[in-house]
């Protein structure tokens, strides 16, 4: 018998429990939520915003090329290494093989790496050249703004158009992140498959040029999520009070911000295209980051660069900004007064919360985040050779601008709670419902005095764009408005306006059915207040906008740097050295910075222009250009603020003037003759030179000498191309030639008066050699001399005919005798303190 026990027969159909079908876990039942088009939306999304990135990224490029070349021109030739080669109008060899895959790198990848740049990657690029041993890389960081706005604008339009509007939210976040994935992977794969490839040439190596990194990864899947998850905010806002208001001030924000950049963009294009036309090769790259940051300074903020191997050194509107600034400080002004009207009327009430206080800075803020990173651009780079240096940096908007934009975010709230109540009322109907319908509306708070709709009115529970539906607003304690597509046209001959205070704890809108019943006409004494408070704010508001205008432009073009340098060069210009000494900080090397001196100068500067001025603190540095000898000449000027009166009158001060320094050398013959220059004594030569400063123009150099040696006259040229630059050769004079034959002539003498024939060292005769005693020397016959200088002052005396010398002498044998013979001179002589001694 088994000890098994026996297992009971069942029948053929009866299910078992492993066959009962399982129920799905949460994150199955979230996937099968999701239908069809929905994932096929998040995906369209992802694609068509890379693909419109790029197709925004090429023709960008197309147009600088076709800018750059238009500009450059063409005339049926090249230029090659600065020659003109005429078109022969044969076809050139092909290219090779290597040399075309890289130029179709370049004509595909580059819109691709535009796109990954426009992701916040950066651009890498590194080489070598081995056979000097150097390597190095670098990276530059910048979010083409254009490429990003295309980027952003396809995917919300194509997720708008084609995903259900039924979705929940946590069916938007896996859609929105399936977007950002399709983003990310059409961004990384084109970014490292059309990497820009050059060829290889002898000696020089170059990797990849690419911009893919885990900033561009990153980025492109923030983009394409977020992008895709605010495609409809109000959905992500149903039922949230403080996400509606976050949600509609962003909206308002926005708008203002990207006015204003757009404005900016077409001023810049109107300049370029008429004023400036070398600014438009690079502006369909970067145009839209351009007035970003111009934007950014008319919010009060700064721009500048920080690296480069100096400090950093930042620009505003209160740093002597030119008129044109100030008028866009004015204009930022008039809109930030609209924004806060228009945020007004997106409310639609009088009731205000605390929170508001925090949302509208904070908005603002973050918009001023989206501004600083369009507007600046990062870089990088290292080197390795005999040394290794390397850096970093950044050009673009100064990180604290994002603070000045929430100052401004909390300014627009005060206009919203304080001046709309009493401005929009007053601004008409039409311009309200208009305002109203460009800004959409906020739900409003559910109190009592909030009347039901007259018969006929619209219901005014309808719920708001993107609302769940009435039931959930009213639970919320908030009711709808409706939107301003869905209201009834308004009777013109009623305001828009609300009577209730704020204080009764009423909500008086500015749009929709009961504003009419509930609006109260002022009285004439409200009125009269009104409109006097109107025009007394409308002064204080003029008055204060034309004094800092007038103040900046004051400070720009009369009290600034730029003026400073251009009345000094002038002085310069005509002569006055004294008016420019007075403007300038002389140095001790400066004889040559005289009045007599610059007076007598020729070619002096003409047509003055001062460019691009660089301020930073107290310190500035101007760029000068003028025409000098019929040829444009450039210089830098450099200046101190020494002081500001009546807080605006600022004093400049050139510490480093418009000249160069002026070299003149001579041989130690010269040594202590004077220097004088247009009649002027400056100085004497000192260790064979004279240095010191002078001003452009061309000046007669003369360098005097002592009673031997003379410099003579010579031109020098400063301002040129060449180095001011001359040396002066030691010319003899006639009483050098006169005492350098009497100096010979001497030595002779004195030697025919000795009677030592051992006495007779230097002399220019020995002998007799069989002489015993005495020897009594007479010259019959004088040498011809001749006198010789050399470049270094030294004098030679040679004969040019021999002497004759006749000498009496009695032998060793006692025997008296009389010879003459001939002798030639050959004497090196120098000055010694003024006098002739003999060099050996």
């Amino acid at each position: 018998m088994s000890d098994t026990p026996p297992v009971p027969p069942r029948e053929p159909d009866a299910p078992r429990e492993s066959d009962a079908p399982r129920e799905p876990d949460a994150l199955g039942r979230l996937l099968r939520s999701i239908g069809g088009r929905d994932w096929l939306a998040a995906a369209i999304a992802g694609a068509g915003a890379w693909v419109a990135a790029y197709v925004v990224a090429g023709i960008s490029l197309l147009l600088t090329v076709a800018i750059v070349a238009v500009g450059s021109g063409s005339s049926g030739g090249a230029s090659i290494d600065g020659g003109f080669v005429p078109d022969s109008g044969t076809a050139s060899s092909a290219p090779d093989l290597q040399s075309l895959l890289s130029g179709i790198s370049v004509l595909l990848g580059a819109p691709a790496q535009l796109v990954a740049l426009a992701d916040f990657g950066r651009l890498h690029v590194s080489g070598s050249v081995p056979l000097f041993g150097l390597s190095g890389s670098a990276s530059l960081g910048v979010a083409p703004a254009l490429v990003l706005a295309a980027q952003v604008v396809i995917a919300v339009v194509l997720t708008r158009r084609i995903r259900s509007r039924s979705l929940g939210v946590p069916q938007l976040l896996v859609t929105s992140a399936v977007t950002g994935l399709v983003l990310t992977a059409f961004t990384t794969l084109a970014g490292l498959v059309l990497a820009i490839r050059f060829p290889a040439s002898s000696g020089v190596s170059i990797s990849a040029v690419h911009a893919i990194g885990i900033g561009s990864i990153l980025g492109a899947f923030v983009i394409g999520a977020v992008s895709a998850l605010l495609a409809r905010p109000s959905v992500l806002a149903r039922g949230r009070v403080l996400a509606v208001r976050t949600f509609g001030t962003a909206r308002v924000a926005v708008g203002q911000v990207g006015f204003l950049v757009v404005l900016v963009t077409v001023v810049l294009v109107v300049v370029a295209l008429v004023v400036q036309p070398s600014w438009g090769s690079a502006l369909p790259l970067v145009v839209g980051n351009l007035a970003s940051a111009i934007v950014s300074l008319g919010f009060l903020g700064g721009v500048g660069v920080s690296g480069f191997g100096s400090g950093a050194q930042t620009a505003s509107a209160f740093g002597g900004a030119s008129g044109w600034l100030w008028l866009l400080v004015l204009f930022v002004a008039l809109t930030a007064v609209a924004a806060g009207l228009a945020l007004a009327v997106r409310r639609n009430d009088r009731v205000r919360t605390t929170l508001d206080w925090v949302v509208s800075p904070a908005v603002w803020l973050v918009v001023g985040v989206v501004v600083f990173v369009l507007g600046t651009g990062v870089f990088s780079y290292s080197a390795t050779g005999s040394s290794v240096v390397g850096g970093s940096g950044s050009m673009g908007v100064a990180p604290w601008t994002p603070v000045v934009f929430a100052a401004w975010g909390a300014a627009i709230e005060v206009v919203a709670r304080y001046l709309a109540p009493v401005l929009v009322p007053r601004l008409g109907s039409r311009i309200v419902l208009f305002t109203s319908r460009l800004v959409g509306a906020d739900p409003r708070p559910v109190t009592p005095g909030w009347a039901a709709p007259a018969a006929g009115a619209a219901p005014t529970g309808a719920a708001p764009t993107g609302a769940s539906g009435p039931a959930s607003a009213q639970a919320a304690g908030w009711s709808g408005v409706p939107a301003a597509g869905d209201q009834p046209a308004a009777d013109a001959s009623q305001p828009f306006v609300g009577a209730s205070h704020p204080s009764a704890g009423a909500s008086q809108p500015f749009v929709g059915p009961d504003a009419a019943s509930a609006a109260a006409p002022m009285s004439p004494r409200a009125k009269k207040v009104l409109v006097r408070s109107l025009v007394a704010g409308g002064a204080v508001v003029v008055v204060v906008v034309a004094g800092a205008v007038t103040t900046g432009i004051l400070r720009s073009n009369v009290w600034g740097p730029a003026p400073t340098v251009r009345s000094y060069v002038d002085a310069i210009a005509r002569g006055d050295a004294a008016t420019a000494e007075r403007m300038s900080e002389v140095p001790e090397d400066a004889a040559m910075l005289d009045a007599a001196v610059l007076k007598s100068a020729k070619n002096r500067p003409s047509d003055v222009r001062v460019g691009r001025v660089a301020t930073s603190g107290d310190r500035a540095v101007a760029t000068v250009s003028y025409t000098q000898g019929g040829k444009n000449r450039s210089g830098q000027v450099e200046l101190r603020r020494t002081g500001t009166s009546w807080l605006v009158k600022d004093e400049w001060r050139v510490t480093a003037p418009l000249a160069e320094s002026v070299s003149i050398t001579a041989a130690s013959a010269l040594e202590g003759a004077p220097v004088t220059v247009g009649g002027k004594r400056v100085g004497t030569i000192s260790d064979g030179t004279f240095r010191s400063l002078a001003y452009p123009g061309t000046y007669r150099v003369e360098v005097g000498g002592t009673k031997y040696f003379t410099g003579g006259t010579k031109t020098l040229s400063i301002g040129g191309s060449s180095s001011p630059y001359v040396d002066f050769t030691p010319k003899p004079t006639k009483q050098l030639t006169t005492d350098a034959e009497k100096f010979v002539t001497d030595e002779i003498t004195a030697c025919a008066a000795k009677t030592d024939v051992d006495a007779l060292s230097g002399c220019p005769w020995y002998g007799p050699y069989d002489a015993d005693g005495a020897v009594e020397y007479e010259v019959k016959t004088m040498p011809e001399l001749k006198v010789e200088t050399s470049g270094s002052g030294s004098i030679q005396v040679t004969s040019t005919s021999d002497g004759v010398i006749g000498y009496d002498y009695t032998s060793y044998f006692g025997d008296s005798g009389h010879q003459e013979d001939t002798f030639d001179v050959y004497e090196f002589l120098k000055v010694e303190d003024g006098k002739l001694v003999s060099a050996y």
